[in-house]
């Protein structure tokens, strides 16, 4: 049997009708003092001269500024969201040993609009974030927290934004050490799903309140909350957030620790522009892992297509993120990895570029199985290791039996290639 909700989420797919910019039964005199406060406060944190003069002004002028005070006098559904006291908590915030335990300390008032329950569970957040001090990485001060409070914030402002407000509970919030939950009522938007999250067409289920929280600046520009939560967390060292429909709602889950210098310090080397993409983020957190990467490969991670990554990989490679493979992959495919000095500054965090011998011989062995045939310069690019070296790797790996000479080819020269045993018969590159 259908509900309201799907009926209405039904005509809001299909009319683009705004719930948060409909009329609301409410008067400016229903605004708590306190919630318009914190309107105030998170304009005078915003950082911009011409956002925090807002803060000056009158109670109704402000409002009407923000668009959710309507000409009639009425606040909008929005600014009832906002201001006014609701039924019951919007946002809970319980703080757990580990997910699952009982709750140590928690905020879930009653009474309050949404805007100071923002307010207050970010405040609580962050009085129980650790930080870490680190050096030399160009931050200021080196002072880098366990869970970014800019990715934090953007799952908040992203459950309020995107929530479905005709479904009834709260946004439920939940730390555990260094991972943090967000759970919000509603699923996914058409046409946006968890292997698209991070490039579909930017939508909210509730444009006007996002308008205002954007104008408050508590929320990104516009189609740019989940690229901040990604770079936010992979320039850390930490593995980007996942994103995942269930019982009706989203789940979003950010797991922090301590940060990864070595990875600080290459993103922080970047070009401003590689800096702000997601792109650049998820690139290197792939890397983290394996030693060179396709187009193809990479734009399933950053849910795009292949095609339309052409030129960041240039300008990767211009701006000194990336280099292309010495060969390319099977079929002419080309590769890229991270550069030298990338790789150097990186150094052990990177799983295959120092290892023992016989683990360098087990990735030798992989990489031949995944191009067909394996060559003295791909063994430098997956390694990092000098021509030598590489060479004697080779000759280790044939000795254990994992690869052999390939047909045709001579022991040693600039045409010397090798096989995977079971694969040792056609041409190279096959």
């Amino acid at each position: 049997m259908t509900t309201v909700a799907e009926m209405l989420e039904w005509a809001r797919n299909r009319t683009g009708w705004d719930w948060s910019a409909e009329p609301s039964g409410r008067r400016i005199d229903a605004a708590r003092p306190a919630a318009v406060d914190a309107l105030r406060d998170f304009l005078r944190d915003s950082g911009e001269p011409e956002r925090a003069a807002l803060a000056d002004l009158e109670d109704q002028e402000l409002l009407r500024r923000l668009q959710i005070l309507r000409p009639d006098g009425r606040l909008t559904r929005a600014g009832e969201l906002l201001l006014c006291a609701g039924s019951g908590p919007r946002l809970r915030l319980a703080v757990r040993p580990v997910l699952g335990a009982k709750s140590s300390f928690g905020v879930a008032a009653n009474g309050r609009g949404l805007a100071e329950e923002l307010q207050a569970v970010l405040a609580a957040f962050q009085s129980t974030n650790r930080v870490t001090a680190i050096g030399g990485v160009g931050l200021a001060e080196g002072a880098v927290e366990a869970l970014p409070f800019g990715a934090v914030r953007e799952a908040l402002v992203n459950a309020v934004m995107h929530r479905d407000w005709l479904r009834s509970g709260p946004i439920a919030v939940d730390l555990a050490q260094d991972e943090l939950v967000v759970y919000s009522p509603g699923g996914f938007l058409e046409g946006v799903s968890e292997s698209t999250v991070l490039t579909a067409p930017s939508r909210t289920r509730n444009p006007q309140l996002g308008a205002v929280l954007r104008s408050l600046r508590v929320a990104e520009r516009e189609g740019t909350g989940v690229d901040r939560m990604y770079i936010e967390l992979i320039r850390l060292g930490h593995a980007p957030p996942s994103f995942a429909e269930r019982d009706a709602g989203v789940r979003v889950a950010l797991q922090g620790g301590d940060p990864v210098p070595e990875v600080l310090r290459v993103h922080a080397a970047l070009p401003p522009a590689l800096r702000r993409s997601a792109r650049s983020a998820v690139v290197i957190d792939i890397l983290r892992t394996r030693p060179s990467v396709a187009a193809d490969e990479l734009a399933v991670a950053a849910q795009e297509r292949a095609e339309d990554l052409t030129s960041f990989l240039q300008d990767s490679v211009d701006g000194g993120l990336l280099q292309r493979t010495a060969n390319p992959r099977p079929n002419g495919v080309a590769a890229w990895r991270l550069t030298d000095r990338n790789r150097d500054t990186l150094g052990s965090v990177l799983p295959y570029f120092v290892r023992p011998a016989e683990e360098s011989v087990r990735l030798i062995a992989g990489l031949a199985r995944t191009q067909g045939d394996v060559r003295n310069q791909d063994v430098q690019d997956l390694l990092g290791l000098t021509s030598a070296r590489a060479s004697q790797l080779l000759k280790r790996a044939e000795a254990d039996g994992v690869i052999r000479l390939g047909p045709g080819a001579k022991a040693t020269g600039r045409g010397t290639y090798y096989v995977p045993v079971a694969e040792a018969t056609g041409s190279p590159g096959e």
